[in-house]
């Protein structure tokens, strides 16, 4: 499969996104001040704190757990290699239980902002990242191929940051790496959402067999055949315990899934009473 997995109705994640209008920032770009991540989370935080108000809702996460913490760590540029790239992520909340985020190519851990607040509300122990060439992290390119390494590099740092036991989400290229990560690491759960089997060299359906950790596929009915008829294979090569969600009544694709008026709230229940039935 070719690398540029966003699909013509996602242009606005595509690596070749039209030059921004004035005064906004294109999605995955790492020309921003030392400050804009820290003041996007403080905003997000101050809207997730007033949504939460308004529904009545108490005891849930602070506006300082939605902010965060700004996290740094490294992952190899290959397999065994000494070099090394550093990666910017973000921790929220806290405790045992950790939920690892990776967004898809061409996007950043932003793309994670209507369910980031609700996994912290639930008592997760949550790190966003964005993957080399994306976002504030380092790289000089998008590299899937590499995406696994990323990942593995964001779950031994969220171990390092005290959770023992760890679920991880992934959209399209991180539902992908998601996949292959969990076949090598001792995790209690995944969830790959509009993953492609295999994208460059990084392969899911190879991976898919030997997983060993209960699993949670999702796709839009009206998606790319592609990644359709992905979300089947892959729950065909996976072992028991699994599940298969296609979402009716929408073509949106990986994250885009998650703001899709019609079918948001869905998705986004699919994923927490995942999380929440796998946390021990």
């Amino acid at each position: 499969m070719a690398a540029r997995e966003a699909r013509p109705e996602a242009r606005r994640l595509e690596e070749t996104n039209p030059p921004s209008e004035p005064g906004r920032e294109r999605p995955g770009s790492s020309l921003q001040s030392p400050l804009m991540p820290t003041v996007r989370r403080w905003c997000l935080a101050v809207v997730l704190a007033l949504a939460l108000g308004s529904c009545g809702g108490g005891g849930g996460a602070t506006p300082d757990a939605l902010i965060g913490q700004d996290v740094t760590f490294n992952a190899p540029v290959s397999p065994g290699s000494g070099q090394l790239i550093a990666l910017h992520g973000i921790e929220r909340g806290s405790g045992s239980v950790g939920v690892v985020l990776a967004h898809m190519l061409g996007s950043s851990q932003s793309a994670w902002s209507p369910i980031v607040g609700d996994i912290v509300d639930k008592g997760f122990h949550v790190l966003t990242f964005d993957f080399r060439g994306h976002g504030a992290s380092g790289g000089s390119g998008r590299d899937p191929s590499h995406a696994d390494l990323d990942l593995a590099a964001a779950v031994a740092k969220l171990r390092s940051l005290g959770a023992t036991r760890i679920l991880i989400v992934g959209a399209s290229m991180g539902g992908t790496a998601a996949i292959k990560v969990a076949a090598t690491e001792n995790l209690a759960g995944v969830v790959s959402i509009s993953g492609p089997a295999k994208i460059d060299a990084l392969d899911a359906a190879a991976a898919a067999p030997k997983l060993r950790e209960p699993v949670l596929f999702i796709v839009g009915r009206g998606d790319d055949v592609r990644y359709t008829d992905a979300a089947r294979t892959l729950y065909a090569a996976a072992p028991q315990p699994k599940i298969l969600e296609v979402i009716d009544g929408t073509s949106a694709h990986g994250t885009d899934l998650l703001s899709e008026p019609k079918v948001s709230s869905r998705v986004k229940k699919l994923i927490l009473d995942f999380l929440i039935s796998h946390r021990g």
